[in-house]
């Protein structure tokens, strides 16, 4: 009875060393391993369009120097569903984590049962027990420790995923108020279009009053004033629908109650930096090298279904026939013949570290395409830019003088719409290079990996 006695102070004891001492996973890829995974995608020394060299900065938000647009980015980043979901996404995968984890714990439950029996000859007997059960897997293989180790880094892969949406969700942001605030100087520009075209329409017609025109020239000019008129409402349509987008994106009622100002300045060129840097700066790949190291560990524990597992398990209570009672059992068990579970297991959880290898692959040839893309679009919007400046000039220059030779009786009012239609387009035209400018401007700045603000996230692969 004395030995029964001292079984379950030792058993609590044991857990409770097991318990304080806990299980502390650090989900950083060691240095040779980020080494090997980055030498899978060969990396040149610097960008074919590089043409600013120097450290990728971060506040890029700042350099456009408007302070509604910081405002609607610090709104966004509170209120937008994706960017709450995304967030739920990490407290998911670290409450997995931690359960996973509790497997290397003992399991301490409380038992206890009844049972009434009755006889005709002897009456009701009763019996009943109240047990303190522990349960224990030993991890000597270590087969918990590399779920638990692929859970964090699950979790750490979520982490990134999660700046990367910040990270996007300000660049959405900013090039939708580009784009509102370019959908809303078109719509200006269309009605001064509207106002000169009544104008005209209303010169027109006291010409052919007075016998000095034609109504040739007359149903033309109401035509064009009508057109003009189709245009700024379509300009109109445009900029409602665009300022509603933007009002969802940052988690307001669609109410087409924002009100952009006009586009800024296009800021001065940004350094790049060089490709290496990129791998452990954008959130996205620094993800994808999570997922591998996920998928390796995960690896590893399947492969340890092979080996035989181990329990040990305690019991001490209370009994209504014996004043106490006390147990403890070790248990084996190996798999011997399974039809072949255990081998497509591996193979599954083996393609499922290929693909993440693969897909880390793809995500930096990504990365290095959309830097590519944004350099070369940066050179070649200024040069159309340029172009398009000289257009709007010269058509406005042409447009007036046209229209002053027709008012002295030189040329047609075709000659007149005619070099008109062209400044129109020309304008309309710049404004939208204009736009294109910045919106290339923040893809840069998201490519490069380059924060919005002054704050750097703790996401990078630590193993450099």
């Amino acid at each position: 009875m004395q030995t029964r006695n001292r079984t379950l102070p030792v058993l609590l004891s044991a857990a409770a060393a097991l318990l304080l001492g806990g299980c502390a996973t650090d989900a950083v890829m060691p240095k040779e391993d980020v080494v090997a995974l980055q030498a899978k995608q060969p990396h040149p020394t610097h960008y074919a369009s590089s043409y600013v060299g120097g450290k990728v900065q971060d506040n890029w938000l700042r350099t456009f120097h408007d302070s509604t647009l910081n405002q609607l980015v610090r709104e966004a980043q509170q209120n937008n569903p994706d960017i709450k979901i995304a967030a739920e996404r990490i407290t998911r995968a670290e409450a997995i984590m931690r359960y996973t984890g509790t497997a290397m714990m003992p399991q301490l439950n409380l038992q206890g049962n009844y049972t009434q029996r009755s006889w005709e000859a002897q009456g009701k007997h009763g019996r009943g027990n109240i047990v303190l059960a522990l349960n224990w897997e030993p991890d000597i293989w270590g087969k918990i420790t590399h779920q638990t180790k692929r859970d964090a880094f699950t979790m750490a892969a979520q982490s990134a995923y999660y700046e990367w949406a910040r990270q996007s969700l300000s660049a959405n942001t900013a090039k939708l108020w580009f784009l509102v605030a370019s959908d809303r100087m078109i719509y200006e520009f269309t009605d001064q279009v509207v106002a000169i075209q009544t104008k005209a329409q209303h010169i027109l017609d006291q010409r052919a009053k007075i016998g000095q025109g034609n109504m040739r020239d007359v149903h033309m000019s109401r035509a064009m004033v009508a057109e003009a008129k189709e245009n700024r409402t379509a300009a109109l349509s445009v900029k409602e629908r665009d300022t509603r987008a933007l009002e969802v994106l940052i988690g307001r009622y669609p109410a087409n109650a924002l009100h952009a100002k006009r586009l800024p300045p296009v800021p001065a060129r940004v350094p790049v930096g060089v490709p290496a840097d990129l791998l452990n700066r954008r959130p996205d790949i620094i993800a994808a090298q999570y997922q591998v190291a996920s998928a390796f560990h995960n690896t590893k524990a399947v492969e340890l279904l092979r080996l035989p597992r181990i329990t040990l398990s305690g019991q001490a209570g209370i009994d209504v026939l014996q004043d106490t009672m006390a147990k403890l059992i070790g248990g084996l068990f190996m798999p011997i013949f399974d039809a072949g579970a255990i081998q497509a297991q591996i193979d599954a959880a083996t393609a499922e570290q290929k693909i993440a290898i693969e897909n880390y692959r793809s995500t930096v040839l990504n990365a290095y395409q959309e830097v590519e893309n944004a350099l070369a679009l940066e050179k070649q919007l200024a040069t159309r830019y340029n172009y398009i400046s000289t257009m709007v000039k010269e058509y406005k220059t042409t447009y007036n003088m046209t229209k002053a030779n027709y008012e002295i009786g030189q040329g047609t009012y075709i000659d007149v719409l005619t070099v008109q239609a062209k400044w129109i387009n020309a304008q309309i035209l710049k404004l939208q290079i204009h736009k294109d400018r910045l919106v290339n401007r923040v893809n840069l700045h998201l490519a490069l990996g380059g924060s919005f603000n002054s704050h750097r996230s703790a996401f990078s692969s630590k193993g450099k």
